[in-house]
């Protein structure tokens, strides 16, 4: 009885706090600011049929902030490693401008794939990350324990008991490594429902991250249960959906101290951002993802990035995430991150989604690799 009352505690908190999604999001819109919904709803200047072959010409055309070279690499690398389905967003982390916009179906190039929604996965645990650094108050070397292997996630997992298979980790380790339980744990005995939904809509979850063309919100599930709310935390679920866009402007808060960039497609409009997190969180978020790169989960793909010309005068950060799904079948495979050069200060932010199946010839993690060292070779 006591876990009945409970849950429906928790649902009840949860509901509350759709509630105020929704009272947020017309109190928005019925403003005159720079982030109003209204501008999001009605200044589409560009047909999305215009942006599913970004060509030189089209470019000039519609004048976008698109980079030819960067566009055309990914366009080859794509075509040379048979990838049967990409979406792919790379964007100045100064500016908001979009450098690339890539996708491909099949044998067809489709760039607004790049626009669309795909499930998640553990890219959720960037968000996760905040929430628990600003609300629970919880740092890089904050330490939790775990039974059980690191990526799976039963609810037995998240009991708070311990035995000699109980193993020790951090929440940076967690994150380099992406330990479902860990983060469930976080969400469930650390924040609960509220701050989960209260730091995805700050970072622009249920909101179009552009105002230039229609670009799918990223949405959530509210948790109905303890168990929902563990699935939400680790991203361990088939609910939480986000588009490279939005995954890429996610990564720009932490690079401007706390400011997320709002994209831009067309050149010309005017640069806004919005606080969403304070600086030590953005500190944080940065180490968390330097870590996936240098003892991570994409580790492998940058190993010899010290010795190579071009990625070594480069801090790089990341975060990555695998889940199977249908329509295409396959597994999604993110790649989400950022690379600085620390000489000349110029920065940008990637989201890289590949579906893999039994014959695949390159990852996210590697294509990223290439795209980031291509880009900073320019330069």
């Amino acid at each position: 009885m006591r876990r009945v009352i409970k849950d429906a505690f928790v649902t009840g908190i949860a509901g509350l706090f759709v509630l105020l999604v929704i009272l947020v999001v017309f109190g928005v819109m019925a403003r005159n600011g720079d982030h109003t919904l209204v501008k999001r709803q009605t200044c589409c200047s560009i047909d999305r049929d215009n942006l599913r072959r970004i060509t030189p010409r089209s470019i000039d055309r519609y004048k976008l902030t698109i980079d030819p070279g960067l566009q055309g690499y990914i366009r080859d690398m794509v075509k040379r490693y048979r990838v049967k389905f990409s979406a792919i967003c790379v964007l100045d982390g100064i500016t908001g401008d979009i450098l690339a916009l890539y996708g491909k179906r099949e044998e067809r190039e489709d760039c607004t794939l790049a626009l669309d929604t795909y499930l998640a996965a553990s890219l959720f645990k960037i968000i996760t990350s905040i929430a628990a650094i600003e609300y629970a108050h919880l740092s890089p070397q904050s330490v939790f324990t775990y039974n059980g292997k690191a990526h799976t996630l039963y609810k037995s997992q998240i009991d708070h008991h311990r035995n000699r298979w109980t193993r020790v980790t951090t929440l940076s380790r967690a994150f380099a490594l992406s330990n479902n339980v860990v983060f469930a744990k976080i969400g469930l005995s650390r924040l609960g429902a509220g701050p989960l939904l209260l730091t995805a809509m700050k970072l622009g979850f249920w909101q179009s991250p552009l105002i230039e063309c229609r670009c799918e919100p990223s949405t959530i599930l509210v948790p109905e249960n303890n168990y929902n709310i563990a699935e939400l935390a680790s991203g361990f679920n088939r609910y939480t959906r986000i588009s490279p866009v939005h995954a890429a402007q996610i990564v720009t808060g932490p690079l401007n101290h706390g400011f997320m960039v709002r994209p831009r497609i067309v050149k010309g409009l005017p640069l806004e951002s919005i606080q969403v997190m304070d600086s030590r969180t953005s500190r944080y978020i940065l180490e968390m993802m330097r870590q996936t790169v240098t003892r991570g989960t994409v580790s492998s793909a940058f190993r010899r990035y010290r010795s190579d010309r071009v990625l070594r005068r480069l801090t790089i950060g990341a975060k990555s995430g695998t889940i199977d799904g249908k329509d295409p079948e396959g597994r999604r495979n993110w790649f989400v991150g950022y690379a600085k050069d620390r000489r000349t200060g110029r920065e940008i932010s990637i989201a890289c989604l590949v579906i893999i199946d039994d014959y695949y010839w390159i990852e996210a993690d590697d294509l990223a690799r290439m795209i980031i060292r291509y880009y900073f070779s320019k330069y």
